[in-house]
């Protein structure tokens, strides 16, 4: 019993210093969001597509929102996080994206979502996905579209949006170049 006292007040004084130090900093979360101004309809034909994210860095496998610095290193962010993994976050909305511009189409993401033996494939292979604030972000994928039927389109998909020195800038940025990317996967997925 005394033992067990004991190990409470040291966890107690434990607990005092950590709160004795500094305020700590208020978080900020942020998320994607989809181009819901979207008004170009590119394809009313029904169409079955399955996203799959196949390849995804690790640096961007975490909730702290990467910066890139001029000496070509990278900073997580210890206040500014993303409030659901990106690798989750970052399909989605690109599944939303197409939604609004192919109204008619099924549109699942793997793994979560079983998709039928059909389906379109488009892969995503994020190389990408970061900023400097006070300049610009810096976003590169290369996807590719599968028909099934032996026609295979690959491309290369970059793009570098102005932001200003916050975050939000940054992730508004961001989410400016997905709406990019999600347009030209539809005009492509238009034409299958």
């Amino acid at each position: 019993m005394r033992h067990l006292l004991s190990v409470l007040l040291l966890l107690l004084l434990c607990t005092s210093c950590i709160q004795i130090g500094s305020d700590p900093q208020p978080m900020h979360y942020y998320l994607l969001d989809s181009n819901q101004q979207a008004t170009n309809i590119y394809s009313t034909k029904t169409l079955n597509i399955n996203i799959e994210l196949t390849d995804f860095p690790e640096y961007l496998d975490r909730l702290q929102i990467v910066t890139h610095n001029n000496n070509n290193s990278i900073k997580f962010s210890d206040s500014e996080r993303w409030a659901e993994p990106l690798q989750d976050n970052l399909p989605r909305i690109i599944r939303e994206n197409l939604a609004l511009t192919l109204p008619n189409s099924s549109i699942s993401v793997s793994p979560w979502e079983k998709s039928n033996d059909d389906a379109i494939k488009v892969k995503l292979m994020i190389n990408k996905f970061l900023g400097k604030l006070d300049e610009k972000t810096q976003i590169d994928i290369r996807w590719t579209i599968d028909n099934g039927r032996g026609q295979i389109i690959q491309e290369h998909f970059t793009d570098q949006q102005p932001i200003g020195n916050s975050y939000q800038d940054m992730v508004f940025g961001l989410n400016t170049g997905i709406s990019i990317l999600s347009q030209k996967l539809a005009k492509k997925l238009a034409n299958q």
